[in-house]
């Protein structure tokens, strides 16, 4: 029998090099043309060869609406998480939610590296947990988006980090029923119910003690604010909490963990400040892929003009809660929402790429100039990372034309 990599991206890259490590025989399949000239033709799947598969490893991207999905219903499907984590014999941390995945991820690593702790992330961050060298690795702290979980099947977790909770990727998942239910399953996969930790209120849209069976003791997080002053960090309340209560779980001084909090800062196109030109702050929140994000961000700032852009995944725009401190938002025609909010302007930019022509005359006239996105950025970007330099460079340059 062989197992069949569905789909070769990057996942499936990494699937195939593991694959032959191992000496385990597969096929691939990928309907993309292009993809498929770097097969080898004996690798290549065809549906005659159906009876001779036993389990499918998926890649994330691909959409359980998919043609091919139908002729696998009887086969196991699992992820690239799933083999991982049939062979990681170090702790597995499993970190999900809708917003801050990565910047969690990428804190809590370096935290644990810097306590002598030999740990790695992985997962949605951009690496495999395959890609890696993780034979001699203490902790794993994996970033498992909606997709990857919604597939997923034999993962074995020591801890779970549910950092929040709001709708996003409805254009994938069919419902935010079903992209609940696929973000919850990380709790199955714990080896205690006790190893889960949560951001603040995370389930107060779910109920989770009816689903699970999970106790929620939201008087700790009570406890866990009074103590320490959350509001002086740069990090989001659920990014503040969850690590304080993961470290605690880890049995690291928690009081070392806030000091670390206290010195970092937000990753790149988090809510980065760019630069300040003339007195007006020009924030880059290019990683703002949903409402709620970009909601968030615009509680932080005064006297801005908000700039959106991207695919809105179908969510709903009775979720967008914009400041009364955005004075004006700029919408690209191909954004496609209709927005409304009080005592602010509305103005349509016929394509991003005239941002730059727009904020050499207006800027001035904001204290902030916001660039929170709302929405995912391939309807002109390679990335939410293309689309922050973008905005990066157009602030380079309207700095150069003040000397």
């Amino acid at each position: 029998m062989k197992t069949l990599i569905f789909g070769y991206g990057i996942t499936g890259k990494a699937v195939e090099t593991f694959f032959k490590v191992k000496s385990k025989d597969y096929l691939i399949y990928d309907d993309n043309e292009n993809v498929i000239l770097d097969i080898k033709k004996e690798l290549l799947f065809d549906e005659s060869q159906i009876d001779l598969i036993d389990e499918i490893v998926i890649s994330p991207g691909i959409n359980p609406s998919h043609k091919q999905i139908k002729n696998f219903e009887t086969k196991n499907i699992i992820t690239d998480i799933d083999l991982f984590s049939r062979e990681f014999q170090g702790k597995f941390i499993g970190v999900t939610g809708t917003n801050g995945k990565t910047t969690f991820v990428n804190l809590l690593t370096d935290f644990l590296i810097s306590k002598g702790i030999n740990a790695v992330a992985c997962g949605n961050v951009g690496v495999s947990p395959l890609s890696i060298n993780f034979e001699d690795k203490d902790f794993a702290i994996v970033e498992l988006s909606s997709f990857q979980l919604y597939y997923a099947s034999d993962v074995k977790a020591d801890f779970g980090v549910f950092l929040n909770f709001h709708s996003d990727h409805l254009d994938w998942h069919k419902d935010e029923k079903e992209y609940k239910k696929s973000k919850l399953k990380l709790l199955t996969f714990l080896n205690s119910d006790e190893n889960l930790v949560t951001g603040y209120n995370t389930f107060s849209e779910i109920p989770l003690e009816n689903i699970l069976n999970i106790p929620i003791d939201n008087g700790k997080d009570e406890l866990l604010i009074k103590k320490y002053d959350f509001d002086d960090l740069s990090f989001p309340i659920d990014t503040c909490l969850a690590f304080i209560k993961i470290i605690e779980k880890l049995d690291i001084n928690l009081d070392e963990g806030y000091e670390y909090l206290k010195k970092e800062v937000y990753s790149e196109h988090r809510f980065e400040l760019v630069e300040s030109i003339n007195g007006t702050n020009f924030i880059n929140d290019s990683k703002s892929t949903n409402f709620h994000s970009m909601s968030v961000a615009t509680s932080k700032v005064k006297n801005a003009l908000l700039i959106m852009h991207g695919l809105t995944k179908n969510i709903p725009e009775d979720e967008i809660n914009i400041s009364g401190e955005i004075k004006k938002i700029l919408i690209p025609k191909n954004m496609n929402i209709d927005i409304d909010v009080p005592d602010c302007e509305i103005v349509e930019l016929d394509s991003i790429l005239s941002l730059e022509t727009y904020l050499a005359t207006e800027y001035q006239n904001f204290e902030t100039i916001l660039f929170s996105c709302g929405g995912s950025s391939f309807s002109d970007f390679k990335d939410y990372k293309d689309r922050g330099l973008f905005f990066k460079k157009i602030v380079s340059n309207l700095k150069d034309s003040t000397r």
